[in-house]
């Protein structure tokens, strides 16, 4: 199986092999496996930006996506902002993710 990518602006997210990587070009990076992956993107305000937040999770059975984030063991926010609009990107690579992780999504 070919691995699965969403590229978004400075942002590359891939996932082979059951790991997912970040790779970004001011200098984020993260590597997870889908087990203990986590993500949200956080809005202060709906119709501000909201912030991108991916990490690794404490329970396996928390959401993989739309994730609490007082479950996140270890997060990082890469440095751009994601406007309302673009959240459904997200949410569609992500819930692709989950189901190749047997996991939910929020």
């Amino acid at each position: 199986m070919d691995p699965l990518t969403f590229d978004y602006e400075d942002l590359h997210l891939r996932v082979d092999r059951g790991v997912f990587d970040l790779f970004g070009t001011r200098g984020s990076e993260l590597r997870v496996p889908l087990s203990r992956l986590g993500a949200l993107v956080f809005h202060t305000k709906p119709e501000k930006p909201g912030q991108l937040f991916i990490g690794t999770v404490r329970d396996p059975n928390a959401a993989l996506y739309g994730t609490d984030p007082a479950a996140f063991q270890y997060s990082t926010s890469p440095a751009f902002r994601v406007p309302p609009g673009d959240e459904p990107l997200f949410r569609a690579y992500f819930t692709e993710v989950a189901l190749l992780a047997d996991r939910r999504v929020v």
